[in-house]
């Protein structure tokens, strides 16, 4: 993106939405208590911030894209606000620009206002003298006090399951490619603070993830082949031969437990959780396994679920 001299001229008489990131380990409670410490400010000046979703709220590996709901568009937003907390306290960076409407948020080539600084109230107060210049037209009266965060539409499955298909002779199983540099193109995660801080190193994980990916294939060809599935729908999926597709979601532990249900497990972990899952190309049901086996560490995640799958295979000899 580029950088602009000002806010969005309508930043004061058009409405906003706001991504918000703080580093791992922080829980959903700080990040609510920082978001409602800005909220107060956008009140206080003007600025209608409607909406505040974290980032990421989910992430996933092909075909769980994360969307805002339509609903919540008909509001008329015009403008993005996104937060980055990059160390509690100490380091932040605050940035506006216009907002796309979709679910990667803005365009390529947008013009953002942009300030990183070590205390916030530095960057209100040279706010509040900006609009005090009669530059900004207030049209924005009613604000709220209090950030009010929503969750995305996880487009996905029909229904899940707590087990595995019976047999997978002669099935085929896509393993979605994985982007080797997922900064390349605007999102969300663009404004996380590991994209900020430590981009190589965001590069890096996902090199790993895509090669013990395309692992899979060299353990069995058969079942598993790794394909772009972008812009690829289920009817060209069943066409090219594929039976399911694996996929993965991780997000903070409430939000998978919602999104995947399972009877029986236990609801205990928090943190950013790992769970990998097939769907069906041709019912569009998700098979989640017989043991939850989420985790904290992608790779072992995978590494139990592909588990499961070999065992399935060898109860039929595949």
């Amino acid at each position: 993106m580029n950088e602009a001299f000002n806010p969005p001229q309508d930043i004061l008489s058009a409405k906003s939405i706001v991504l918000i990131d703080v580093p791992k380990g922080l829980l959903q409670d700080e990040r609510i208590k920082v978001a409602d410490r800005v909220q107060l400010f956008f009140a206080e000046t003007g600025i209608d911030a409607v909406m505040y979703y974290g980032v990421p709220a989910f992430n996933s590996l092909s075909g769980m894209v994360e969307q805002i709901p339509s609903a919540l568009l008909k509001r008329d937003i015009k403008n993005l606000i996104f937060l980055s907390v990059l160390e509690p306290e100490k380091d932040f960076v605050l940035g506006m620009g216009p907002f796309n409407e979709g679910s990667n948020f803005y365009d390529e080539g947008s013009t953002f206002w942009v300030r990183r600084t070590t205390d916030l109230e530095l960057v209100f107060d040279e706010l509040r003298l900006l609009f005090k210049t009669g530059a900004f037209l207030r049209t924005n009266l009613l604000v709220s006090n209090t950030a009010e965060f929503f969750e995305p539409v996880v487009s996905g499955f029909r229904q899940a399951y707590a087990t595995l298909p019976r047999e997978f002779e002669g099935k085929k199983i896509a393993i979605p490619l994985i982007d080797e540099n997922p900064l390349s193109a605007p999102s969300a995660l663009k404004f996380s603070p590991t994209a900020l801080m430590e981009p190589n190193e965001l590069v890096k994980v996902e090199k790993e993830r895509k090669l013990r990916m395309e692992g899979l294939t060299k353990s069995d060809s058969i079942l598993f082949e790794v394909v772009n599935v972008t812009n690829k729908n289920d009817t060209e999926l069943r066409r090219a031969g594929f039976d399911y597709v694996l996929h993965y979601i991780a997000a903070e532990a409430p939000n998978v437990y919602r999104f995947l249900p399972f009877k029986g497990r236990k609801e205990d972990q928090t943190g950013v959780l790992y769970k990998f899952f097939l769907r069906d190309v041709r019912s569009n049901n998700a098979y989640l396994g017989e043991s939850w086996d989420a985790s904290l560490n992608w790779n072992e995640a995978l590494n139990s679920f592909i588990a499961q799958i070999d065992q399935v295979k060898a109860k039929k000899g595949n």
